[in-house]
């Protein structure tokens, strides 16, 4: 898929962008080596950071505003008029699997995993594996391991890209 450049607020290279995915406002800014699967939903009013290496999945949807309703100054139920935006952030080589949602003012730490069909409603750490909703850590990946990766060099979307990595399925 060609991907319209001026469409977002700053785009890295190697950045594949599969079809169906909806991206709403300008306000998006995409690393190196990033991959956004099928039917991803991006509502960035408020402002995306997508860092390096970094891989959605399909149907992942990213929200960054929200609508008053319980404020003093609320003037209607459910809601009103006031949107509330808040940026998502999501760090360098971080793994989101299919369907999850994540709300507005998220920051998801370097190298985390988000389980599929999680919902993100408070900030992941870094190296976090979690999962649910809401999501919830699960275990912590090999810090020393993944920092030995990421200093050689190993990020998967840029060794495939070189055809330097093998595809494979295995059963465990």
């Amino acid at each position: 898929m060609v991907i319209d450049k001026s469409k977002f607020k700053s785009i890295g290279e190697n950045v594949q962008i599969e079809k169906g995915t909806f991206y709403l406002y300008k306000n998006i800014e995409i690393g190196d080596n990033v991959y956004i699967g099928p039917e991803a939903y991006i509502f960035a009013q408020g402002g995306v950071s997508i860092g390096n290496g970094t891989i959605l999945g399909p149907r992942v949807t990213i929200l960054t505003n929200n609508h008053n309703y319980d404020s003093p100054d609320l003037r209607s139920i459910p809601y009103d008029g006031k949107n509330i935006l808040k940026k998502v952030t999501i760090g360098e080589n971080v793994w989101i699997g299919a369907n999850v949602s994540i709300a507005p003012g998220v920051t998801i730490g370097e190298g985390a995993v988000i389980a599929m069909g999680a919902v993100v409603t408070k900030d992941v750490p870094p190296f976090a594996v979690v999962g649910g909703n809401p999501a919830k850590v699960i275990k912590y990946r090999d810090t020393e391991r993944y920092l030995k990766l990421k200093q050689e060099g190993k990020i998967y979307l840029k060794m495939k890209q070189q055809k330097e990595i093998p595809i494979y399925f295995t059963r465990e």
